[in-house]
């Protein structure tokens, strides 16, 4: 009976034991990712840098892409943290701008880590592939912060559109020389209202296509009916 209370005891301890080892595992990834780069980066180098044993990396980060996903879910959380309750009332354009600059401010400490990664993914297109999950799935909860549906077919291109804004605007912010990120918020605004423009003109011509599909429907229904009549008055 104690054996059964100590062993249940004892799990609380492990699965904290195996967070702070993966917080180990990541801050040993940025660290090494900024002095030796990341494409030949091993797991078994990340491991020994974060003085985890290397069977206990394998189950928690299995390889690099897993390591990036724990990376990006904890920005992710720090985010959804601080924007908690904060986007109110406000267009939905300034709420996504707030919070990607949150993002923003999150990552500011890991840029040179950040520079170094992102500058050997596309050296690797099997890792930069792998990359794009986890990066898209944090842009879904950026978007969900904001308060904006990411559900169903017009939700999974949201995600994807303001991916690559995102991606984009990304660029600029990795060559930012001051910490107010001023180039930053220029290019992001500038790239959410054109967004936000050429959106509003889809929804246009949607909305004319369909009023003119109407009308010729509407046309041929009345072409219909003006034929009965005549081949009725024929007869």
């Amino acid at each position: 009976m104690s054996d059964d209370i100590d062993s249940k005891a004892r799990k609380p301890r492990k699965k904290s034991g195996k967070v702070k080892q993966k917080a180990h595992l990541v801050k040993a990834a940025l660290t090494l990712a900024q002095s030796r780069g990341w494409r030949d980066l091993s797991m078994a180098e990340i491991a020994a840098e974060a003085k985890v044993p290397l069977a206990d990396a394998l189950e928690i980060t299995p390889n690099k892409t897993a390591i990036l996903r724990a990376f990006s879910q904890h920005i992710d959380v720090q985010v959804l943290n601080e924007m908690e309750g904060e986007t109110g009332d406000e267009p939905a354009r300034d709420r996504l701008f707030d919070v990607l600059m949150s993002r923003y401010d999150a990552l500011w400490p890991h840029r040179p880590a950040l520079r170094a990664i992102l500058g050997d993914l596309p050296s690797d297109p099997g890792a930069l592939l792998a990359a794009l999950s986890p990066a898209l799935e944090s842009v879904k909860w950026m978007l969900e912060a904001a308060d904006l549906d990411t559900s169903g077919v017009r939700g999974a291109l949201r995600v994807r559109a303001v991916g690559l804004i995102y991606a984009a605007n990304l660029r600029v912010w990795l060559q930012e020389d001051s910490e107010d990120m001023a180039k930053t918020m220029a290019d992001l605004d500038r790239r959410l209202r054109r967004a936000e423009a050429l959106m509003e003109q889809a929804a246009g011509s949607v909305e004319t296509a369909s009023g003119l599909m109407r009308t010729a429907l509407g046309a041929l229904a009345n072409l219909g009916t003006s034929r009965q009549a005549a081949a009725e008055a024929d007869e």
